[in-house]
């Protein structure tokens, strides 16, 4: 029958390890360089130590750049939040630097042509009609400071009156009710304008195109011999008893001789930008005043009449 084994051998064993190692530790702090446990400890333990510090290393950079990912996606939102409402800001700005220019120009128009009695008034629609060219218009305050639109509705407009704006002719009312009216553009095909050009003085009647693609209207009843040149401005004579004289309808665009008769053919672009109209100037008619409003319009004396009138 085998011995067993005392079991007070391990403990044994194990206490003279201890003392061993205790011993070796003593004698290699007590040297003056590295003792040969302190190397073995170092080749035994440096390379579980440099795993444990890379992994560290690479856990404390992840951690880093979550955190930076993190605040930067909150960097972005906040700046996009903030790009929008700039862009929002702009385009109000925008737009209220537009309705300033277009109010300027309405308010210069106005200086400039004192000799008219004018109301304002704001574009809300246009026809759907592909040839026939229309406006309407609401009406509004005159910018001149005198209330024409009180109770009354539209009661001092009427058809025919025209209608203008910065640039010159739009057209005339087509119809009145109440605060509301329509325009019949000078591009509609039922529109005519006696007109003369500035230069030429060349006489003819523009009438409307009607075209759906473009505004445009066309000349009547010009001279063959008319030496008319591309560019020119085209202005109403006034001859009409409609328009005052003066205002500008347009430039000439193009010049054909017809093949036969007394005439030739032009084109006038509009000077107005017709598509994109927001306010306009209805004309009522004459305010008494000269253009720039220092002085009263003299009434025209008959060339037949002495200079000093009737006795």
């Amino acid at each position: 029958m085998p011995r067993s084994s005392s079991p007070r051998r391990p403990i044994v064993v194990g206490l003279l390890l201890i003392g061993a190692a205790v011993g070796l530790l003593i004698a290699d702090h007590a040297s003056t360089g590295r003792g040969p446990v302190s190397v073995a400890l170092s080749a035994m333990v440096g390379p579980l130590h440099r795993a444990i510090s890379a992994a560290g290393h690479d856990t404390r950079a992840l951690w880093s750049h979550y955190v930076a990912l993190s605040e930067v996606h909150e960097d972005n939102a906040t700046l996009r939040a903030r790009l929008g409402e700039l862009e929002e800001r702009a385009a109000s700005v925008d737009g209220l630097r537009a309705e300033n220019q277009r109010l300027r120009a309405l308010l210069e128009l106005a200086d400039t042509r004192k000799d008219l009695r004018l109301r304002s008034a704001r574009v809300v629609g246009r026809s759907v009609s592909d040839f026939f060219r229309v406006l309407k218009l609401t009406l509004e305050v005159d910018p001149q400071g005198e209330d024409l639109v009180d109770t009354r509705g539209g009661a001092d407009l009427a058809v025919g009156m025209p209608v203008i704006a910065p640039g010159g002719v739009v057209g005339q009312l087509r119809s009145v009710d109440g605060d509301r009216a329509e325009v019949l553009m000078l591009t509609d095909l039922r529109s005519a304008i006696d007109v003369v050009l500035e230069t030429s003085r060349a006489r003819g009647v523009a009438v409307g195109t009607g075209e759906p693609d473009r505004y445009a209207a066309r000349l009547e009843y010009l001279q063959r011999n008319e030496a008319t040149a591309i560019d020119e401005r085209v202005v109403t004579s006034g001859d009409d008893g409609r328009y005052p004289a003066g205002l500008v309808v347009g430039r000439v665009t193009s010049v054909k001789p017809q093949a036969h008769g007394l005439f030739q053919d032009a084109e006038v672009e509009p000077f107005v930008d017709l598509s994109a109209l927001e306010e306009v100037y209805i004309v009522l008619g004459p305010s008494g005043l000269t253009a720039d409003g220092s002085e009263l319009q003299r009434e025209k004396v008959p060339a037949s009449a002495p200079a000093g009138g009737p006795r």
